[in-house]
């Protein structure tokens, strides 16, 4: 009992700890990084729907690049789903957090865009191929449940990257600034935030989504 009580005001510290990290550190940077996200998103959707020819290659490449994840191979069950999802999705979201360490911004800005543009590419090519459910329908059901979860552990990763960046620049800037304790804080936020997110975020798209879309077709 003492030991379950120790567990969980540790646990309870750590997100207090967190919670204040965000409000000082990322918050201001997951904003606009959000927003990219959804104008890439938003600027992909349109400009594939006036270039259908680019399109079609786009869908070609995206394929190809879930093909080689092998989360499309037919008899994938769903915990085996749930565990590639969770572990291509942590690799993505490591590798944005840790272009941090280029201070330079560009790399996280870059991947955070192509992934909403990615996004905005799918539904071009669902609205172009006559799908009887609506981009609204698709959005709620195909996307939301799972998303509410991935994509803001994908936007965090990118504000832990000006997180590490920024404290860089203040490091060759001030010598007394613990960088050490700068990279502790951005570890503790990927372990503690950003790996949770993404593992409800996968259990949720290979077990829920599924169910959802299904109803909903029917």
């Amino acid at each position: 009992m003492i030991r379950r009580d120790l567990g969980g005001f540790i646990l309870k510290n750590i997100y207090q700890q967190q919670w204040q990290l965000f409000k000082q550190s990322y918050w201001k940077t997951f904003v606009s990084l959000f927003l990219l996200f959804i104008i890439a998103a938003f600027v992909s959707y349109n400009y594939m729907l006036n270039n259908q020819a680019l399109m079609n290659e786009f869908m070609l490449q995206i394929m190809q690049m879930f093909e080689e994840t092998e989360l499309l191979k037919p008899g994938t069950s769903s915990p085996e789903l749930a565990l590639g999802l969770f572990i291509n999705n942590t690799r993505a979201s490591l590798l944005i957090a840790l272009t941090g360490f280029i201070p330079i911004f560009l790399p996280a800005l870059s991947i955070l865009f192509f992934n909403g543009a990615i996004m905005g590419v799918l539904f071009a090519f669902m609205s172009t191929r006559g799908v009887e459910v609506s981009i609204f329908s698709m959005l709620m059901t195909g996307i939301v449940p799972h998303g509410v979860f991935e994509i803001p552990a994908v936007v965090l990763s990118g504000a832990i990257a000006f997180y590490l960046s920024l404290g860089i620049f203040r490091k060759l800037n001030d010598r007394q600034y613990s960088f050490k304790t700068c990279v502790l804080n951005a570890g503790k936020t990927f372990l503690f935030v950003v790996v949770p997110l993404l593992i409800i975020a996968a259990i949720v798209e290979a077990f829920i989504t599924p169910l959802i879309m299904t109803s909903t077709v029917i």
